[in-house]
C-alpha cells in the first residue's frame, strides 16, 4: 500500500507499506502518471519549486510537488526557461526536433530574446518563441533589415555576398540600402580616400558629438540612420535643438571632427569595430602623426611653400577640421567638411590672399548644384579662409599611395574623376 502522510508543518512524505513492513520514499519517484518528484535522501521530505540536484536545476510544482518536464515557464518578471525531458533547466543551445534553435542563459536560464551576443557574435532571437532567426529579416516598425548566417545564425557586418550579390552592412547588422555606400573601399590610396570621404555628402546632417560614439566611429560604410535622420527633417533644421550628447541623438549625423575620424577610418581598416581615428578637431593632427601615418604641415611652412596645399590634406584648428579635395591655379582650394548650416558637403575656400568669387568656390557651387539637397538646406558653398588658418596634416606616401597621379592634378581634374 503506498499513501501520502504529512508532519505538522505541512510538509508531505511518501510511503510505500507493504504488510508490516515498509520504507519512506528518498530520492527520485516517477509515479504511474509519468510525474517526477524528489524526496529528500535524509528527510524524506518532498520537494518544491526551485533545487539544485547534482549541479542540475529542477523546478517542482508547489502544488503537486511534480517536476516541470518538457515545457516553458514564464515567471513574474516575464522570464522564461526551459525543462528538458529529463526535467533539469536548459542552458546553452538548444535545438528541437523542428532543428529550431534556441539559447539559455549558462546561469540563470534565461531564454535569450532580442539581440544578444554570444562569445564575439550577434544573434537574434524572436520575442515570443525564442527561437534563433535565420536569413532575411525586417524590423516591422523601422524597416531596418538584418541578415543572419541561415546555418550559424550570425548577424552579418561589412559587406557580404548573398545568393551571388553584395550586400553592406553597418556594425550594428542594418543594411545600407542606399547602393551609393556600398563601395566604401579601404585600398589605400588618396583617391580612395576622397572617394569614402564624399559618400556622406548630400545624406548627412550636422549633429553635435556624430560620430564620435564608438559604433559610428568605428564604422565601414554610411549608417542608415544618418540618411534617415537627413531626410527626415526640413529646410529649418537646427543642430543646437540635439545637443545632448546622448548615444541616439550622436547616431543620427556627424559633425565635423566626427566626419574627418569616420573618413580616415575607412581607409585605414578593413572592417568595423577597429580602433577609433576620431577626437576634438585641434587633436587630429597629433592624432595621426602620433600614429605615424604622416606630418603636420605649420602655417608657416605653408607660407614657405606658397600656399601648397595636396588632395587629401586634413586642415584642423581648435574649432574645425576640413579635407582638401584638391587645388586650383589661383591658389584656392575644395574642401570636403561638416558645417553646422547643413552637414557634409562641398566647398571652396577664397584665395590665400582672400579673395572670393575664386576656382574652388565656383567648382564647389557646380558639384554641390547635383545633389538634391542642395535646394533643401543651407549649404554654403563658399568657406572661411581656411588656407590661412590652422595646420595641416599631410599623408605619408608610405600610408597613402598614389597611383592615380592626384597629387599632380588640379581640383577641377580631380572632381571629374571622382564623378
Amino acid at each position: 500500500m503506498k499513501r501520502w502522510a504529512k508532519d505538522s508543518k505541512g510538509k508531505r512524505y511518501f510511503y510505500n507499506v507493504n504488510g508490516a513492513k515498509g520504507y519512506m520514499a528518498t530520492g527520485w519517484l516517477t509515479d504511474s502518471k509519468n510525474n517526477t518528484r524528489y524526496f529528500n535522501p535524509t528527510s524524506g521530505y518532498m520537494t518544491t519549486k526551485w533545487a539544485t540536484i547534482s549541479n542540475k536545476k529542477y523546478y517542482f510544482y508547489s502544488g503537486s510537488g511534480a517536476a516541470a518536464r518538457s515545457v516553458f515557464l514564464t515567471d513574474k518578471k516575464n522570464v522564461t526557461r526551459y525543462f528538458t525531458s529529463k526535467c533539469f533547466m536548459a542552458k546553452g543551445w538548444a535545438t528541437n526536433k523542428k532543428q529550431q534553435k534556441r539559447y539559455f542563459d549558462p546561469n540563470t536560464g534565461a531564454m535569450y530574446k532580442g539581440f544578444k551576443k554570444i562569445g564575439s557574435d550577434t544573434y537574434y532571437f524572436y520575442s515570443k518563441s525564442g527561437v534563433m532567426a535565420t536569413g532575411w529579416v525586417t524590423n516591422s516598425k523601422k524597416g531596418y533589415k538584418y541578415y543572419f548566417d541561415p546555418s550559424t545564425g550570425v548577424m552579418a557586418t561589412g559587406t557580404k555576398t548573398i545568393d551571388g550579390k553584395k550586400y553592406t552592412f553597418g556594425s550594428n547588422g542594418v543594411l545600407d540600402t542606399n547602393p551609393s555606400t556600398t563601395t566604401a573601399t579601404s585600398s589605400r590610396t588618396i583617391k580612395n580616400f576622397l572617394a569614402n570621404a564624399l559618400l556622406p555628402v548630400g545624406k548627412t546632417l550636422y549633429v553635435w558629438g556624430g560620430g564620435h560614439n564608438w559604433s559610428d566611429a568605428t564604422r565601414k560604410g554610411i549608417s542608415p540612420k544618418w540618411k534617415q535622420w537627413y531626410d527626415s527633417n526640413s529646410s529649418s533644421y537646427n543642430y543646437r535643438y540635439y545637443m545632448d550628447l546622448s548615444e541616439a541623438t550622436e547616431q543620427k549625423g556627424l559633425d565635423c571632427s566626427g566626419f574627418v575620424g569616420w573618413s580616415v577610418y575607412q581607409i585605414m581598416q578593413s572592417r568595423s569595430g577597429g580602433p577609433m581615428y576620431t577626437d576634438v578637431s585641434g587633436n587630429l593632427g597629433s592624432l595621426y602623426s602620433g600614429k605615424g601615418m604622416g606630418t603636420v604641415v605649420s602655417q608657416a611652412q605653408l607660407a614657405s611653400s606658397n600656399w601648397k596645399l595636396y588632395p587629401g590634406d586634413i586642415g584642423y584648428n581648435s574649432g574645425h577640421t576640413w579635407i582638401v579635395l584638391g587645388q586650383c591655379s589661383d591658389k584656392s582650394v575644395v574642401i570636403l567638411h561638416c558645417t553646422p548650416n547643413a552637414g557634409v558637403q562641398i566647398s571652396g575656400t577664397p584665395t590665400p590672399s582672400g579673395t572670393y568669387g575664386s576656382q574652388a568656390i565656383k567648382l564647389a557651387e557646380t558639384y554641390m548644384s547635383r545633389y538634391p539637397g542642395a535646394s533643401k538646406y543651407d549649404y554654403h558653398e563658399s568657406s572661411g579662409n581656411y588656407i590661412r588658418n590652422g595646420a595641416y596634416f599631410r599623408w605619408n606616401r608610405s600610408t597613402l599611395s598614389d597611383p592615380n597621379g592626384y597629387l599632380n592634378k588640379t581640383a577641377n581634374q580631380i572632381l571629374a574623376d571622382l564623378f
